[in-house]
């Protein structure tokens, strides 16, 4: 099988060809193995030809590493932010309306429910604070963006900021309804603490 391995352009082979003949010297001989080597000493020799003719084109350090996935699917972000951020916003804006605009009838409504979160796990608690914050992070995810590669042979950081307007709504209701939380938890726990 190491035979093969002639077929493969020279400077392939200088670099290579002795770790590759290692390899070869560990692995059964096959023909699916025979028919791998003969597809890479194809692909080498086009990379090399490609590597002559153009060599502009070529990247020093392999191609440029992109942080961008998340970018894809900005709405569907969007939308499981808002799914876990909507307990607390809706628990925060019934409050607000029962107990300061003075909804009587809202307040006698969501009384039971908040007697009822007292008997639940302290975790459902945690929860209902951390879902807005964690929903902000979810929905600006995709606004944001990096890429590091090679321009004109330096090594460049690019950052990037693509809004969407569904994203930044979301973001926005959910920083501004767990920045509502905060003082709130701060009054009831730590200043009212015995």
């Amino acid at each position: 099988m190491k035979w093969l391995l002639r077929l493969y352009p020279p400077a392939w082979r200088a670099r290579y060809g002795a770790e590759m003949a290692d390899l070869l010297d560990e692995l059964p001989s096959r023909p699916g193995i025979a028919i791998d080597l003969v597809r890479g000493a194809g692909h080498a020799h086009l990379k090399a030809a490609t590597d002559r003719l153009a060599p502009s084109l070529q990247t020093a350090g392999g191609p440029p590493m992109t942080t961008q996935p998340l970018q894809r699917h900005p709405t569907a972000l969007a939308i499981l932010a808002l799914v876990l951020a909507a307990p607390t916003i809706l628990m925060v804006a019934a409050s607000f309306l029962a107990y300061q605009v003075g909804l009587p009838a809202l307040a006698a409504t969501i009384e039971p429910l908040m007697k009822a979160l007292d008997d639940l796990p302290r975790i459902i608690d945690l929860w209902l604070l951390g879902a807005p914050f964690l929903a902000f992070l979810i929905a600006v995810a995709p606004l944001f963006g990096a890429s590091l590669g090679r321009v004109d042979g330096e090594l460049r950081l690019t950052l990037a900021f693509r809004p969407r307007l569904l994203n930044l709504v979301i973001a926005l209701v959910a920083l501004g309804v767990g920045g509502m939380l905060v003082p709130h938890i701060v009054a009831e726990f730590v200043l009212e603490a015995p």
